[in-house]
């Protein structure tokens, strides 16, 4: 995680023009495709509270079969897919103030391996969730491509699914995912005290988590708590901290040479905006094709985790990119 107080996030349970496989009854939210390892829980027994965890946790065998990640898809009429990725330790619930904005896209937004519904799917790594991402998307979006949004670790995620998959990603949308420099370089090679920092913060009695997150109060909701309570493991913190510790200019300059058009955005309260600056400066002059396209903003009022402060503006802000619109004002170029 690139900011321990900001693995917050939000929004409202799941609701609205959600469509999925049928589960039984009346209910049509095709919410999600298991695990093959976790085909054995239905949804029905699926809780946050009610699942109870192991305090010690194994990788998944060789000989396993293979895996497909939870994911909940919305607006599947819609022409266009865009594949929406959330923050280390937390949930696809995340996005649930978000994706009400975004009724114009087929939504396809998963639980990324080692996290809640995908938590069967482990060890964490980027590779892992971006090979199992694009898989999701080959089978699932439209056309087999997709437009890609991430925050923190979903955003690095996406940089690498365009790095191991550049042929299902038509264009890139992160925030709060530049390479790692000095203060948060030097924490994220210390994911046990990342690990313990979060969980103190998670546990106290005068919601310190949300008050240090930055969390719009109206935009709580207890259960994506939970599911962050029920996430932060030490295996997971030490996974994804190394991955995004070893994401650095290497990998940027071989994104850079797949022609995907990226926008990275810095939150102005929390993130590294010269870093930002950078590396959209990297993947514009370093890159082949619509890379060249690639362009980096700030929000200078946002925190890192915003999509939980300003869903709305996130929002337009994915649309106009999508769109090849003008980016909303509170976007300020970083060139």
């Amino acid at each position: 995680m690139k900011r321990m107080a900001s693995a917050k996030s939000s929004g409202p349970s799941s609701s609205g023009s959600m469509t999925s496989r049928s589960r039984g009854g009346t209910e049509t939210s095709n919410d999600s495709v298991v695990s093959s390892r976790a085909a054995s829980v239905a949804e029905s027994s699926w809780s946050t509270t009610s699942r109870v965890t192991s305090s010690t946790e194994t990788d998944a065998s060789p000989t396993d079969p293979p895996k497909e990640l939870w994911f909940k898809t919305l607006n599947p009429y819609a022409p266009v897919t865009v594949v929406m990725l959330h923050l280390l330790f937390s949930s696809h619930l995340e996005w649930a103030h978000v994706w009400p904005k975004l009724t114009e896209y087929h939504l396809l937004i998963p639980d990324m391996p080692h996290h809640s519904r995908s938590r069967s799917i482990k060890p964490f790594s980027f590779a892992l969730a971006a090979d199992l991402i694009a898989d999701m998307i080959r089978k699932h979006a439209h056309g087999g491509r997709a437009h890609l949004v991430g925050i923190s670790t979903g955003g690095f995620v996406c940089q690498e699914l365009v790095r191991r998959h550049p042929d299902v990603a038509i264009s890139v949308f992160a925030s709060g995912c530049s390479p790692l420099r000095d203060f948060w370089l030097n924490m994220s090679k210390r994911p046990k005290l990342i690990h313990l920092g979060l969980l103190a913060m998670l546990h106290t009695p005068n919601n310190m988590f949300l008050k240090v997150s930055g969390w719009s109060p109206e935009l709580q909701n207890n259960d994506l708590v939970k599911e962050v309570k029920r996430n932060t493991t030490s295996r997971l913190s030490e996974r994804g901290n190394s991955d995004t510790a070893a994401f650095q200019q290497e990998a940027v300059q071989e994104v850079a040479t797949k022609g995907v058009r990226i926008c990275l955005v810095a939150g102005g309260k929390q993130d590294d905006f010269e870093g930002t600056r950078n590396t959209g400066r990297d993947y514009r002059t370093l890159g082949t094709g619509e890379a060249q396209q690639s362009r980096a903003y700030i929000v200078r009022e946002a925190i890192h985790a915003w999509n939980l402060q300003y869903p709305e503006l996130y929002a337009k802000g994915i649309q106009a990119w999508i769109e090849k619109w003008q980016m909303p004002p509170e976007f300020e170029l970083l060139e």
